[in-house]
């Protein structure tokens, strides 16, 4: 008799589509990821953002107190002195010695509590900035945008995010290292003083006095800062310490970030000016800058281009 074909051979299993959707339920129990992973990157952005800013806004503190002595001297009523004038007095009002010294950190912490958001919020927002600004010139709109105009548009955006975000702290330390340069024997906490400026000026708005110098000044100066980073990074890596195969080291790191930070804070220092000005010269330095064009001729006029 004739085998059955149950018999001859073994049958074919049926085909299972289990695999299947054990792929799509591991591919669905993904997805979340990559929203937690930007949320952690953003955290993290945030959070080394602004402990580099504190530390580095310590470091600089006796630089940044001269800095706005210089900026505000009209304010002030003073006349123009140079910046070891300005250090010796600085030592001999504080007592000299140990307390001279101690002097120049006086109002950091004030400092400290601006530039931990400021420079957070600039990092953290950064990558959104860039992520949207390589959409936009990848050619889907019938354009591409080279990746130092992408850089630069997204650096400009996160300062700009910056600024607005922290605008009224960096108003009130300016108007609280005025008062303290004033020889006052007692200055009001940050929150005192935007109270107190509000009450003066009588309106909100009054803690933005200069935002929209500044918003120019930090989309400016960011943008130069991000865009000019990473094409400084490459020259360190081939000619300091050079190793272009390889990660670039913190000293690339670091000097690029240097170079690339004076460049920028150079080029927008009349901005940085004229915003210091209108934070702390009120209704008087308003009439007398009211815009940039006019605020930046007027400080040429008045006092020339380097003074």
């Amino acid at each position: 008799p004739r085998p059955s074909a149950h018999c001859g051979r073994p049958a074919r299993a049926p085909a299972v589509k289990a695999p299947a959707r054990a792929m799509g339920e591991a591919t669905s129990s993904r997805t979340p990821a990559p929203k937690s992973e930007g949320a952690t990157l953003v955290a993290k952005n945030f959070v080394a953002g602004g402990l580099a800013g504190m530390v580095a806004r310590t470091v600089i503190a006796p630089v940044e107190r001269v800095k706005i002595i210089y900026q505000t001297r009209v304010t002030l009523g003073t006349a123009p002195k140079g910046w070891t004038v300005l250090l010796r007095r600085i030592i001999d009002e504080a007592g000299g010695g140990h307390r001279g010294v101690i002097a120049f950190w006086k109002g950091n912490s004030v400092a400290v509590m601006r530039v931990f958001p400021y420079l957070g919020v600039q990092l953290a927002s950064n990558d959104y900035y860039k992520k949207a600004a390589a959409l936009a010139g990848d050619g889907r709109f019938g354009f591409r945008v080279s990746g130092e105009v992408q850089r630069f548009v997204a650096g400009g955006g996160a300062g700009m995010t910056a600024v607005m975000t922290t605008y009224p702290l960096d108003m009130a330390r300016a108007r609280m290292a005025l008062l303290l340069e004033q020889g006052a024997l007692r200055v009001p906490s940050m929150w005192g003083t935007m109270k107190q400026v509000y009450v003066q000026e009588g309106t909100f708005f009054a803690l933005y006095s200069g935002a929209g110098i500044s918003l120019v000044g930090g989309f400016l100066a960011c943008g130069i800062k991000f865009a000019s980073y990473d094409v400084l990074k490459g020259l360190c890596q081939r000619h300091l310490l050079p190793d272009p195969e390889g990660k670039p080291s913190p000293l690339h790191r670091a000097v690029s970030g240097g170079f690339a930070g004076l460049a920028a804070q150079s080029l927008v220092f009349p901005l940085d000016v004229l915003r210091r000005r209108l934070q702390t010269g009120g209704a008087e330095a308003k009439r007398k800058y009211p815009n940039v064009i006019r605020g930046l001729w007027r400080l040429y006029c008045d006092e020339g281009f380097v003074h």
